[in-house]
């Protein structure tokens, strides 16, 4: 397979994955010349939010070059204070360069913005006349394709991100959960440069080679068509799937989005959750209920403050994403002529909300769907 053309970066990990001779005087120890040789890579991470932010202070604590491009606030209280970074196992303060506009030649950008910036990112990248691979680390299943109709199909690699973090105010970042990433290539245009992009996320999360990025995105969809619960209630994501009702109307729109997927053409990929989700889709309702309505909470203790980023976003006074999630089901039920009542309940209380600023009750929401 070869290289890239003006892949930088692509030719600089290789050298880091190739295999090094046993440490000696003349070798040093493999962990400093990886420091070494990642620290020759330029970064950029396009998106200081919650997760950009958070995987930027790991690859720069990791000893690579990392810059930060984000909101004025973000980086202002970066700029002045650091990044606290609050984590599972204690918080620590990291000192990290953060600009509001990208600046020199990154080989690297790692896209964290949300699925509705995707395309004015990418026209920003697209000025700066570089060849960096872009990685697309977005909810829902468009920002692939979104992304390589502006910069072009051979610089794309998708990342699918299972994580949970919380942007709590500028400079303070907070990771819920422990991190898995699934990296593949959505094109064959872009499969030179997966493996470098697998070199420079493998040291700081655990990560997973997928050899289709497009059914991980749309199996990582089905977990997200529950962010409107959140948002719409602003209940955090440990009470909100706790309650009999909005656990029922969760099931149900998971279930909606299986079938509808599948029936358009796009299939989940082989992972737990993706089986998981076939079995939730096929079993009667009842059924699905009585075996997963305490399952749908996972990790999240009925105590836990976190809400998906769909809740922070409103928070924040943000847009919304939720035309990428559960709009992507609306959107291909139209298409094949296949009704999808509770996204579509879902969207439009959502768009509701984010447009009045007021929040339903439990009670208030579900009044608008039938079991």
């Amino acid at each position: 397979m070869g290289m890239t053309r003006g892949s930088n970066t692509t030719e600089m990990i290789a050298h880091y994955v190739a295999a090094w001779p046993r440490h000696s005087p003349a070798h040093p120890p493999l962990h400093l010349r990886a420091r070494e040789r990642m620290a020759k890579v330029e970064i950029a991470v396009y998106g200081a939010g919650a997760i950009g932010s958070l995987l930027g202070a790991r690859l720069g604590e990791a000893g690579s070059s990392v810059q930060l491009v984000g909101r004025e606030a973000q980086v202002s209280a970066i700029q002045a204070n650091g990044l606290l970074v609050k984590g599972l196992e204690g918080s620590h303060l990291v000192r990290l360069p953060a600009t509001t506009t990208l600046d020199g030649r990154p080989d690297v950008i790692l896209l964290t913005v949300k699925s509705q910036d995707v395309r004015d990112a990418c026209r920003d990248i697209a000025r700066r006349g570089t060849d960096a691979t872009v990685v697309t680390m977005q909810n829902g299943v468009r920002s692939d394709r979104e992304a390589a109709d502006i910069l072009g199909r051979g610089r794309i690699v998708g990342c699918v991100l299972n994580i949970s973090a919380t942007y709590l105010e500028p400079g303070v970042v907070e990771q819920n959960t422990r991190a898995f990433f699934q990296i593949g290539a959505p094109f064959p245009e872009s499969a030179a440069r997966v493996d470098a992009v697998l070199a420079l996320l493998g040291p700081v999360v655990k990560t997973e080679l997928v050899p289709d990025i497009a059914r991980a995105r749309w199996t990582k969809l089905m977990a997200n068509l529950n962010n409107a619960i959140m948002a719409i209630t602003a209940w955090p994501i440990g009470k909100a799937l706790r309650h009999p009702g909005l656990a029922r109307l969760s099931i149900a729109t998971i279930r909606e989005g299986v079938r509808t997927a599948q029936l358009g053409g796009f299939g989940l990929d082989q992972s737990r959750r993706a089986r998981t989700f076939r079995l939730m889709s096929t079993l009667p309702m009842s059924l699905s209920y009585l075996i997963f309505e305490k399952r749908l909470a996972g990790n999240f203790p009925p105590d836990s403050t976190y809400g998906p980023s769909t809740l922070q976003s409103l928070r924040r006074g943000s847009s919304s994403e939720l035309d990428y999630l559960n709009g992507e089901i609306v959107t291909l039920g139209e298409r094949i002529g296949r009704p999808t009542p509770y996204n579509t309940g879902l969207l439009e209380q959502g768009r509701a909300v984010f447009a009045t600023g007021r929040n339903l009750s439990p009670e208030e929401l579900l009044q608008h769907f039938r079991f």
